[in-house]
Formats: C-alpha cells, structure tokens, sequence
C-alpha cells in the first residue's frame, strides 16, 4: 500500500471524531468497558472520518459504495469506566488504490490516552462487494490528514501483518480446536446495508471466551477471589461479511503463553459452510481486580498453561 506524506511533517493532523463516555451498560464483569465498544467507537468515528474524504454517503442505506473493515488491530493502554469521558481522533496512516489504513486515538479520563485502533478498509460496491478505486478528490483530501502511525499504536504482542490463510471447520477439527461459542447473527447487529457489524462479531467472542480452559488453567471465572483475564493486545481479520440469521460457530486454541501474557486464536466460522467469518487474535493476562494490575505467574502455572499450546495454529 503506497503511504502519502503530509505537507507539513509533525504538524497534527488528526481531527476529533467522536465524543461522549463510557456507559454502565458497556462495562463487563471486570468493571471497565468491555472490548468491543472500542471498536464501536470506531465504527461512529469512521464514519465521520468520511466526511472529511468527501465520503458522506457511505453509511446510508442510498449509498452505492461503503468501506469497510477487513483487519483492525487494537491496543489497551489504560482502563476507560463507567462514567468516564471519552473522545477519539482520527486519521489517515496509508492510502492505497481501494485500500485505507486509518489509526483512532481513544482518550479516557482526564484526556488520558486509553487505547489506539489501526485499521484497514476496502472501498467496495454495496451490491457486488467488488473492490474499486478512490476518487481524485477523496485521494486529494486524504493526503491532508496523513500522520506517522504513533509508537503507542504500533503493535507489541500482537503481529497484525503475519500471513493469514482462511480456515475452515475442516481445519478447525484436525488441530481439535475447542469450540467455546455458538448461536445466530440477528438484525440488531447489523449495519445498515444488511450485514454483520465487526462490534457484533467482535462481541460474541468476548461473550465466550472463558470457554477457552486451556488458556485458562489458572483461572476460575465464577469464584470471588478477585482475579480474572484480561485482554491487552487483538487483530480481528475479517475475511467474510455474514447477515442477519446467519449461524457461527467459534473455534480457538492457545498460540503460546509466558509468564505476563498468553496467546489466543479464535477462528468465527460459518457451520453451514464451513467457510470462516472472521479469525480474532488476541494477547491476555492474568488481572489482579483489586489492584488493577496484570500479574505475573510462576514457572509451575506457566508449564500447565504450556501443555495446552495447539502447535500450527494460524489466523
């Protein structure tokens, strides 16, 4: 993907796209605001980024052309609560001939810098889904909002530009991947277009993930001992675009672990086809709920959690 320098270097060219807080109803059992209402902050703030592409349209149901997600790469810096203001900003890292690569900078409270989302769009037509080129004009606008992708932003445990296959159930049995949720996309969870919104698939793994015991050993989710998991690091790649009343099945395994973090695999796959949605990795920890804090385990959990590892596991 070729990549467009701004005029001036070091001159900030990222503009607000997005304010308000974090809602009671968005935090999880953790006490903070579950992952995937990062990605839905994107999601509004995306489409206001449009506008200043010269894109009004793409989000309404009149449009004839969209963008949308195919990998978006997200890091936790500090935790956002119920109650805390937050504002995104945005703008343009990489600009190919149907391709953009945009970074949102989501502040939490007191303006604390609280999490970053890189992401990748494809401009394609609502009714085919073909890819096709920018305009002169949208090219022309984007180049005055390129920015150096900020060293907070780039990626520590995750690698969101290792080659990705498209996995299917097939694959998933052979590597006996578990399977730690299933069920069906409904209406709600879609765009206007008629299909599955990234939040919601992103959604349904953060609802399932627990499932996952090997990742898990040293863990019980249910008890009141004041620990718990925690995700530090994900890349979704999202390879299909379901609909409504499409089924999904997710499968996933353990990559790898140490004793700070450990590595999981989640492949979101159509069981009528086989075919994979979306694969999600992600970077977690063990989390201290008293104290806020991620905690470090011993050689003893470390070996237990080693035996779980799924050797060739790929997104």
């Amino acid at each position: 993907m070729q990549k467009l320098r701004c005029v001036s270097p070091g001159v900030n060219k990222l503009i607000e796209t997005w304010r308000g807080e974090a809602l009671a109803w968005e935090a999880d059992e953790l006490g903070h605001m579950n992952m995937r209402y990062y990605f839905d902050r994107a999601h509004e703030a995306r489409a206001r980024f449009a506008h200043s592409l010269g894109l009004p349209h793409i989000y309404k149901t009149s449009s004839l052309s969209t963008i949308v997600p195919t990998k978006q790469h997200i890091k936790y810096i500090k935790e956002v609560r119920p109650g805390h203001g937050m504002a995104v900003q945005s703008g343009v890292v990489a600009l190919g001939e149907t391709d953009i690569t945009l970074i949102h900078i989501i502040s939490g409270n007191n303006d604390s810098l609280a999490a970053t989302i890189t992401e990748t769009l494809s401009h394609v037509a609502v009714r085919t889904g073909i890819k096709f080129s920018w305009s002169k004009r949208t090219k022309r606008l984007a180049a005055q909002h390129i920015v150096d992708l900020p060293d907070k932003a780039k990626p520590r445990n995750i690698d969101p530009n290792e080659q990705a296959g498209l996995p299917t159930m097939d694959d998933a049995d052979i590597l006996g991947l578990q399977t730690i949720g299933r069920g069906v996309f409904r209406p709600s969870e879609c765009d206007v277009f008629g299909h599955v919104l990234p939040t919601a698939i992103i959604g349904r793994v953060s609802n399932s993930t627990q499932h996952l015991k090997s990742a898990w050993p040293d863990l019980d989710f249910a008890s009141d001992d004041g620990m718990s998991g925690a995700l530090l690091e994900a890349c979704a790649r999202h390879k299909l675009r379901p609909k409504a009343g499409d089924l999904y099945e997710i499968r996933s395994g353990l990559r790898s672990a140490s004793t700070h973090t450990r590595e999981l695999c989640h492949w979101i796959l159509d069981p009528v086809s086989g075919k994979c949605w979306t694969s999600f990795t992600g970077s977690g920890c063990r989390f201290n709920l008293k104290t806020r804090r991620l905690v470090k385990i011993d050689d003893n959990a470390l070996a237990a959690l080693k035996l779980g590892i799924v050797g060739g596991l790929k997104p």
